[in-house]
């Protein structure tokens, strides 16, 4: 009894909330910048807004089809990447997006919201395909599917169908770098690369290609350190302060990587909710790099900064 009572007054706080931060036209228009995460609160409020795509990223169909954000749509991650036939994957072309884009019922103005249940893994990885696609109405719901169940919300089980559009993605090429970009950089003390794998991968210890190890003067940032216990972001202040303190600022320009640019995506989207002005991804990520005999590998435990 206890337990369902404390359930209930969790759905009434937020339910007030939401109705506190709700727009009269319930949904952000279109000229005003678009935020880039959001509690379930906000998401609550702007249920059925006409510019508002909500975006499931579940790991699996089966899970969505347990439960969903009423409206919401799903879209796998194999979706939104590409695989290569030497491994990993790459982003898509305009014209490969083009048709999962159209699905979502996608326009210029839409506000896309996605959530996941992998600790927005999946939504960033969105998040990164539709930046570098040019599409910035972009954010990712706080604590996920999990934060929604948590709070009491609605779940939908029935599939949202949108009305099928024609979006034609324009791909900014300064969000996204080669292995070429990188080793004409490396020692650039304007460039710095983050590494968001796990120590073991970092130091090659684990590895998932023929070489293990990291690109040389890469910064180990484990993607994991940016989440709470419950699957939160951590506050921006404390984020912050755990990138300065490995060297990597606002006036350096900043690549991301892992293995195929899935947790680096990550790492991308918290580095732009931040406001990192100068920020890219290498899409092809270790995968590549560590399979190449033409590329420099270092091994060992990260530098203490990236300066």
């Amino acid at each position: 009894m206890r337990r369902r009572t404390l359930g209930g007054l969790v759905l009434v706080v937020v339910l007030l909330l939401a109705t506190a931060m709700a727009s009269p036209a319930g949904a952000p228009s279109p000229s005003a910048p678009a935020p880039l995460l959001v509690d379930v609160a906000w998401l609550y409020a702007r249920l059925g807004a006409p510019d508002v795509r909500i975006v499931d990223m579940q790991s699996a169909p089966e899970a969505y089809r347990r439960g969903h954000v009423p409206g919401a749509v799903f879209l796998h991650v194999d979706e939104i990447r590409v695989a290569v036939p030497e491994g990993g994957f790459r982003l898509p072309t305009p014209e490969e997006a083009a048709a999962w884009l159209g699905r979502l019922g996608l326009t210029p103005d839409t506000l896309v919201v996605a959530y996941d249940d992998a600790g927005g893994l999946h939504a960033a990885r969105l998040y990164f395909t539709l930046d570098v696609l040019g599409h910035s109405r972009v954010a990712i719901v706080d604590g996920g599917i999990e934060a929604w169940r948590r709070a009491g919300l609605p779940l939908a089980r029935e599939p949202a169908r949108p009305t099928p559009t024609a979006y034609e993605p324009r791909r900014h090429p300064e969000r996204v770098v080669t292995a070429e970009w990188i080793r004409a950089r490396l020692g650039d003390p304007d460039v710095v690369l983050v590494d968001a794998r796990s120590a073991a991968e970092y130091e090659g210890r684990e590895r998932y290609a023929r070489r293990g190890g990291h690109i040389p003067g890469a910064v180990h940032v484990d993607w994991r350190r940016h989440l709470t216990p419950d699957g939160r972001f951590r506050p921006l202040d404390e984020l912050r302060r755990l990138y300065a303190e490995h060297g990597v600022t606002p006036a350096r320009t900043v690549v991301t990587y892992c293995q195929t640019q899935h947790r680096g995506a990550h790492t991308y989207f918290v580095l732009r909710l931040l406001g990192y002005p100068r920020v890219a991804g290498y899409d092809r990520s270790w995968a590549e790099w560590g399979n190449r005999d033409d590329l420099p590998v270092a091994t060992g435990r990260a530098p203490a900064t990236g300066r």
